[in-house]
């Protein structure tokens, strides 16, 4: 890559972090739910480092490095009794890489009151549904741009509110070996009303970096990952993980998330059977909130 090709390619990282939230309020926060047991272990921080079919969920640029088709499942039991769920299927020719995918969070068991009492009047659920798909091409052999488009739905009790959104994304390998750049917008859309409120989406700015550096002859590696992670107009904080790789089959992770009332290590381990991938996260949570175990599996086709 020529040096105006690096231009070229940090100013549209550069580009894509000026867009950053505009107005306040909050809708569908459960898209911000983590939707990839790797990344959710490394604390979020995969805006950088994230390449295979669950790209969409972090940075939908990383799907352009994908070679092959793939399948990625993910089970969380999120705090709370909250159940999320993502799927992923994606695929890729010489130029561009393609994927569609859909993330479903629910709730059951919401007990409602009108006043203080014992016993509840009735329970119900909450449901979010998102529906996307994905597109991603490289530039060259160090640059990639991706973008994601979908619908969204959320249903609180009888009352419902669709729309839609879209994300930006892009990913840079740097001169220096191992080192690679990402940025990516996300939630950038429009919903209709809820209760008669205008919902704004969870918009949310990333920008990462991710180093690789092999320890000794054969499998085992080190990746350091971090990302610094903006929502809407609230304080800014980094997400800063770590993978190392042992043996070839055995990654074991661990991450931090800074200026996070609820919540702040996390950790994992993933096994890879040949073209299967098993992910598994741990994060616990503070003010008895409880804990994360999330699942995932990825499998290429």
């Amino acid at each position: 890559m020529n040096r105006t090709m690096y231009r070229n390619a940090f100013g549209v990282l550069l580009a894509l972090a000026s867009v950053s939230s505009a107005q306040s309020g909050s809708g569908l926060s459960a898209l911000q739910i983590g939707s990839s047991s790797r990344a959710t272990a490394m604390a979020e921080a995969a805006t950088a480092v994230t390449r295979d079919a669950a790209s969409p969920f972090w940075n939908p640029a990383g799907l352009a490095w994908l070679h092959q088709r793939q399948l990625h499942v993910t089970h969380n039991a999120w705090i709370q009794g909250v159940r999320h769920e993502a799927l992923a299927v994606a695929a890729s020719n010489r130029r561009w890489s393609w994927g569609v995918h859909a993330l479903l969070t629910s709730v059951d068991d919401i007990e409602q009151r009108t006043i203080a009492s014992e016993e509840p009047l009735s329970t119900f659920s909450s449901h979010t549904v998102a529906l996307g798909i994905t597109l991603a091409r490289p530039l060259s052999e160090q640059l990639s741009l991706g973008m994601n488009l979908r619908w969204l739905y959320e249903k609180i009790y009888t009352e419902s509110a669709n729309g839609y959104s879209v994300d930006f994304g892009a990913q840079v390998q740097t001169p220096l070996s191992g080192l690679r750049l990402g940025a990516t917008v996300q939630n950038l859309g429009s919903t209709s009303t809820l209760y008669r409120e205008k919902l704004n989406l969870p918009e949310t700015m990333r920008i990462g970096a991710g180093y690789t550096l092999p320890l000794a002859e054969g499998a085992l590696r080190l990746l350091l990952a971090a990302d610094y992670v903006q929502v809407f107009d609230k304080d800014g904080y980094v997400n800063a993980g770590v993978e190392i790789w042992p043996l070839a089959m055995l990654a074991m992770r661990a991450g931090y998330a800074s200026n996070h009332s609820n919540r702040d290590l996390s950790m994992g381990f993933g096994l890879a059977l040949n073209s299967l991938v098993m992910d598994y996260a741990y994060v616990p949570f503070k003010q008895g909130l409880g804990t994360t175990h999330q699942f995932s599996i990825t499998f290429d086709l």
